[in-house]
C-alpha cells in the first residue's frame, strides 16, 4: 500500500556547505593576519654589517659556533652576550666538549679592528685551528 500523497515528490536531503566554507576562509583570514615571523637569532639579538669581499668560499659545518663582535665591540658568544675573560673560559670549555668544532667569527665593519683580534687571538690561544671569518660576497 502507498500512503504517500500520488503527486508529492519526496524531499532531497542534503548538506549545505555555504557555511563550512565561510567558516574556513574566516579561519585562514585569522591566521594570516595574526601570524608573526620571527627574524633569524643572529639578526635579532646583535645586528653586525658584515664586510664584503670577493675571494670569499662558501663553508658547511654541522653545528658551528657563531662569536660575534659587534661595532661598539661587545662580544656574543653563540646567544649570550659575554664580556672578554669570559670569552678564553667558554672556548676552553669548547674545546673540552668539542675539539674539532668550527668557530664561525662574524666582526662588524665598522668594529674596531684589534677587537676583532682580541677576539682571534683568544680563539686560537684555547687550541682552535678552524676559524672561518665570515663575510658578505660582493655582487
Amino acid at each position: 500500500m502507498n500512503f504517500r500523497a500520488p503527486n508529492r515528490r519526496r524531499a532531497e536531503f542534503g548538506i549545505d556547505l555555504m557555511p563550512l566554507i565561510d567558516v574556513v576562509f574566516l579561519l585562514l583570514i585569522f591566521f594570516l593576519i595574526t601570524t608573526s615571523f620571527a627574524k633569524p637569532k643572529e639578526e635579532q639579538q646583535l645586528p653586525v654589517n658584515l664586510p664584503s669581499g670577493v675571494t670569499g668560499s662558501d663553508t658547511q659545518s654541522d653545528d658551528p659556533v657563531t662569536i660575534v663582535v659587534a661595532a661598539d665591540g661587545r662580544v656574543r658568544f653563540q646567544d649570550e652576550e659575554i664580556e672578554g675573560a669570559d670569552l678564553a673560559e667558554r672556548l676552553a670549555k669548547l674545546r673540552e666538549d668539542r675539539p674539532d668544532a668550527a668557530i664561525m667569527l662574524r666582526g662588524d665593519t665598522d668594529a674596531a679592528h684589534g677587537n676583532v683580534v682580541e677576539t682571534l687571538d683568544a680563539i686560537k690561544e684555547s687550541g682552535f685551528n678552524k676559524v672561518n671569518l665570515i663575510i658578505k660576497k660582493r655582487d
